[in-house]
Formats: C-alpha cells, sequence, structure tokens
C-alpha cells in the first residue's frame, strides 16, 4: 500500500521520508524536488515559483497527472509520496499531514538548509518566508482544486513533529501504517499524535 505525506514547511517531511526509504525500503515520489530543481532552472526562489504557478498551472497539471498515473501503476510497490497535494491525486494511499509550531520550523529551515536557492537573513526572516509560502500555496490550491491540504479531516493520521524526533515520528507512522493496511476500513477516523 502507498502513502502520501504533506504538511507545513519544516515539518520533516523529507527527513521522515528518507528513514522510512531506509529503513522500511520505500521508493520516494517527490513533487517538491521537482519544483525546487524547475526554481533552480528558472533561478528563481520556490517561493516565487508558487506565485507564477498560479497564473500559469501547466507545472501543477503534469505532477498531478504523474502522481495519479505513477499511484495507478505501482499501488502494490512500497512507495511514499512526499507532496503537498498527493493525498488528493494519489489513489488508494495512506494519507499523513506533518504538523509544526511555525517557529521550531524556521529554526530547522534555517540552520539545516536543503535548498541554495532559499535565502535567509535569520531565523525571524525564515518563519515570515515559510509562512507566506504556505499562504500562497494554500491559496493556490484551494483556487484550483477546491482542496484544502490543511484541512486534518483529509488524512489518516495528522502528527506534530514540533516536539519529536525524526524516529519517533517514523515510528508513530509505521505503527499507524501497519493498523490501516491490515484493515482500511475498520481504521476510523483521522488519529491525530
Amino acid at each position: 500500500m502507498l502513502i502520501s505525506i504533506t504538511g507545513r514547511l519544516g515539518s520533516g517531511k523529507s527527513t521522515v521520508c528518507g528513514i522510512i526509504k531506509e529503513n522500511y525500503g520505500f521508493e520516494i515520489f517527490s513533487t517538491g524536488a521537482i519544483q525546487r530543481e524547475f526554481a533552480r532552472r528558472k533561478g528563481i526562489s520556490t517561493l516565487e515559483l508558487n506565485k507564477r504557478m498560479k497564473e500559469n498551472p501547466e507545472l501543477d497539471d503534469e505532477i498531478d497527472s504523474l502522481v495519479t498515473k505513477i499511484s495507478r501503476e505501482r499501488k502494490e510497490d512500497k512507495l511514499i509520496f512526499d507532496s503537498r497535494m498527493a493525498w488528493h491525486f494519489a489513489e488508494n494511499t495512506f494519507k499523513i499531514f506533518l504538523t509544526i509550531d511555525p517557529m521550531e520550523a524556521a529554526n530547522r529551515v534555517f540552520y539545516n538548509r536543503i535548498s541554495a536557492e532559499e535565502h535567509y537573513t535569520d531565523v525571524n526572516d525564515a518563519c515570515e518566508k515559510l509562512v507566506e509560502r504556505s499562504v500562497v500555496e494554500r491559496k493556490r490550491f484551494i483556487e484550483i482544486y477546491g482542496a484544502d491540504y490543511y484541512d486534518f479531516k483529509n488524512y489518516n493520521l495528522v502528527v506534530d513533529t514540533t516536539n519529536k524526533t525524526p524516529d519517533e515520528v517514523v515510528s508513530v507512522i509505521m505503527e499507524y501504517y501497519e493498523m490501516y493496511k491490515n484493515d482500511p476500513a475498520s481504521y476510523g477516523d483521522v488519529k491525530e499524535m
């Protein structure tokens, strides 16, 4: 069964996906990596790319179609979608949302920069830009798809990563993933951890 994971910027999605890949043999499909590479080639920030994509949704359309196609073709594989909207487009996934305190997210992003395209002067600047990017993305997705990726009702599991190590987050995810995989029909409402 496939997994889709999204969440707030800086919540640890990529780190968690890496641990799941390493420890459980999942392959990662990251739409964020596709977007960062596209922004890098254009010489712009991912925030600027998101603003441009609002007016020109062709890249969104390509990514969304690819996510749907892969989820159909590889439904039996161990695949995790690291993507804002895979929960909406990938079929039959265990849907996870990672949340985090915005200032903790800014600390993580500022001190563990994964992208040379993003420049922050300090933690407060990082927090401001992450919040702005989140607002732009959320608004764009609501306008394009009529779907709010911040609505916890869209997920099977919501994990607050503010005070958890990545390994603790992975333990929670895999515990609930196994329960869901064994009996999706009886899994019930969203679990918030």
